[in-house]
């Protein structure tokens, strides 16, 4: 300790920043493998946000490239859906405090929904909560990550957002990020 006060500049820099890191980076790296399935090679042709891939048909990666997402209808079984609604639910509660995450409000909707669920519009970092996470980690979304970001994928940030059907709000941004990949369910989760 003595010589982290000794340090000056960058060197003390890293230190804290280090020190801030330590809690999370505590639990170990987890491999889940995936299908490999696609090319890992830049395309110069004709799509650029899609890699040559057996998954998505030509007119799939079109309307990515023309649109900047992709619904893939009941890609996640009800069952599982409905479990991972029922631990987001549970996490609202408070039931449930997974290391790192951060619940984010819209306050704005307090006086109309009081402290039900509905005012949670985003769950952050949400990688130490084995339920939620599990969504991360299924083949069958692995299978279409892969489509976008090659077989070797890692997580590096987590966020579940909470839309109101109702809310009226744009809810796709249609900037699009070389190798930026957002996934998102459908039925509320």
């Amino acid at each position: 300790m003595e010589q982290l006060r000794k340090q000056s500049g960058p060197a003390a820099r890293l230190d804290a920043i280090l020190r801030h890191l330590e809690p999370r980076c505590a639990c170990a790296l987890t491999s889940v493998p995936t299908s490999a399935q696609v090319s890992v090679v830049p395309q110069t042709g004709r799509f650029r946000y899609t890699l040559d891939n057996d998954v998505l048909t030509t007119e799939q990666r079109q309307f990515y490239e023309d649109n900047g997402y992709l619904l893939i209808k009941k890609l996640v079984s009800d069952e599982d859906i409905e479990r991972f609604r029922k631990e987001f639910m549970r996490i609202c509660k408070r039931e449930v405090n997974p290391l790192g995450a951060m619940i984010m409000k819209d306050e704005s909707l307090r006086s109309q929904y009081g402290h039900s669920e509905k005012v949670v519009n985003k769950v952050q970092d949400f990688q130490e909560d084995k339920e939620l996470f599990r969504y991360c980690t299924l083949p069958e979304v692995l299978r279409y990550v892969e489509c976008f970001t090659g077989p070797n994928i890692m997580a590096m940030h987590t966020m579940l957002i909470n839309k109101l059907p109702d809310s009226g709000k744009e809810n796709l941004d249609k900037r699009k990020i070389d190798k930026l990949l957002c996934l998102s369910g459908q039925n509320g989760i």
